[in-house]
């Protein structure tokens, strides 16, 4: 699927070549082009907003930022293949203003209905001009085979942060998920405007720009350390995370005053003023499922200090959630804290240990974390820990010690069935600092739930699922296959 690494970039230009129809093209092209010069402070991007659960008739989430004042905005939008436009009801937005920072409004519309697994071409009017033209990625059906991307650690704005984004467009995924750390080192829009958006939007896909991968899939994830940390007192433009997304809003953590919601830490006038902008998005967002093909996915608030996944609530909400996707054949897990980690630089986070039970009595199959700055593959395993949680676990560092079972004749190759669970951190994506990277060819130095560790070169995880088969690929920044294996289940 990956052409060679010779092949010339692919603009946006190009793609509208081959999505504009009849004696529209031109014009589209030619306001596309501008567009990128000025309209937009970000170019519209999609989401998969709060439809965690497949549907009939799918839709998307439509999002871009603009200086306020430009005028009127309005969306067409029709299914691949299709000559008929059709019109999103309305248009809606909230206006960002903190100090620092230049109002924008960020704003955000419906594509729906959808065909399930079918692509959407859609474009951006405005004034009555089309300023912006793309095809993105509709959630495949459980029926459909689709391809996904796994990426923590990403958005420092360096040139290895572009040439991941790149390699990912080559890739073609459906959707990119990022355990946590979407910015650095503070969560804020300033970071996000600096160091996250310009290498997913990128109007020429390149090793050093970066690619248009927001505008065609969308991104999902959850937070890490660096998306939570900014208190509005100092930072008043923190806590982007709540404004810039749309992802599912159905996790346990719903008031705003609940102890497990990482403080907003500012001036009443200013908490008030962000929790108008973000809406019922916080504290909601912050841990949320979603379904996608045949495959069910929880994305949990993990750093958070003030989260306390012992809690009944939350683990209540944990397990049954799971449980209720009994259809799906892959339950997968997002944990920005790894429950198991052979990182010599981050030995501690062991935290999220407390919820293993819960993950193997449900039938998870794999987890993604963040966190550490490496790939690393546990071997197929089961833990029980020496002594239950007594009281609240809240420190990220919290040690939890217990016993193993691993699976170690599970190869991905030819026996691909695996007894237990795989532990997979993928927190190469574009930090430029790695962790403890003398490991990588010393399996002397990794724990002995450790089947591979590789923290020499930036890297993404690429996974293809098809029906009972789904298969991972670890891709380097140069698109060479670092690790691959595969998983099976019997009908």
């Amino acid at each position: 699927m990956n052409a060679p690494r010779s092949e010339s970039v692919v603009s946006r230009r190009d793609m509208l070549l081959t999505t504009a129809v009849g004696a529209a093209a031109p014009s589209l092209l030619t306001v596309a082009a501008d567009s990128e010069r000025g309209l937009f402070v970000v170019p519209p991007y999609v989401q998969l907003g709060d439809a965690p659960r497949s549907a009939t008739e799918e839709s998307l989430i439509l999002m871009w930022h603009s200086r306020p004042g430009r005028g009127t905005w309005s969306v067409e939008f029709r299914s691949a293949g299709s000559m008929k436009w059709m019109t999103t009801d309305r248009v809606t937005s909230s206006t960002v203003s903190v100090t620092g920072i230049p109002a924008h409004d960020v704003f955000q519309c419906v594509l729906r209905p959808l065909s399930p697994g079918k692509p959407v071409e859609y474009r951006v009017v405005l004034n009555g001009a089309a300023a912006f033209t793309a095809t993105a990625s509709v959630r495949a059906p459980a029926g459909q085979p689709f391809r996904c991307v796994v990426m923590g650690d990403v958005g420092t704005g360096s040139p290895q942060q572009k040439r991941v984004a790149y390699q990912v467009q080559r890739s073609q995924p459906e959707f990119v998920l990022i355990p946590g750390d979407f910015v650095y080192d503070n969560g804020r829009i300033s970071e996000y405007q600096s160091s996250f958006f310009p290498a997913y939007t990128a109007e020429v896909a390149s090793d050093d720009r970066g690619a248009p991968l927001l505008s065609a899939c969308c991104f999902l994830g959850g937070r890490g350390q660096h998306d939570t940390e900014a208190a509005l007192e100092t930072h008043p433009d923190g806590h982007a995370f709540f404004l810039y997304w749309s992802f599912p809003l159905n996790g346990p953590v719903t008031s705003p005053d609940s102890r497990h919601v990482y403080p907003l830490a500012g001036a009443a006038t200013r908490e008030q003023s962000f929790r108008q902008a973000a809406g019922q998005r916080f504290p909601r967002m912050a841990s949320y499922s979603f379904d996608w093909g045949n495959s069910h996915w929880v994305v949990l608030d993990t750093w958070n200090p003030h989260i306390d996944w012992t809690d009944p609530v939350l683990r209540d909400w944990l397990r049954a959630d799971i449980v209720a996707a009994r259809e799906a054949t892959w339950k997968i897990v997002s944990s920005y804290m790894p429950p198991f980690s052979s990182s010599t630089r981050y030995p501690q986070g062991q935290k999220m240990r407390v919820i293993v039970d819960i993950l193997e009595e449900t039938g998870v199959d794999l987890v993604f974390s963040g966190y550490a700055h490496s790939y690393q593959r546990t071997y197929p395993l089961r833990f029980r820990p020496d002594l239950l949680a007594a009281g609240p676990v809240t420190d990220p560092g919290h040690l939890i010690s217990g016993t193993f079972v691993f699976d170690e004749r599970f190869d991905g190759q030819h026996h691909t069935q695996p007894d237990g669970i795989i532990y997979i951190v993928s927190g190469c994506g574009g930090n430029r600092q790695f962790h403890s990277p003398e490991q990588t060819d010393h399996p002397a130095s990794w724990q002995t739930f450790t089947a591979r560790y590789n923290a020499s070169v930036h890297q993404f995880t690429q996974l293809d699922v098809h029906d009972t088969t789904l298969t991972v690929k670890q891709i380097s920044v140069d698109g060479d296959a670092l690790d691959q294996f595969s998983l099976t289940k019997r009908v």
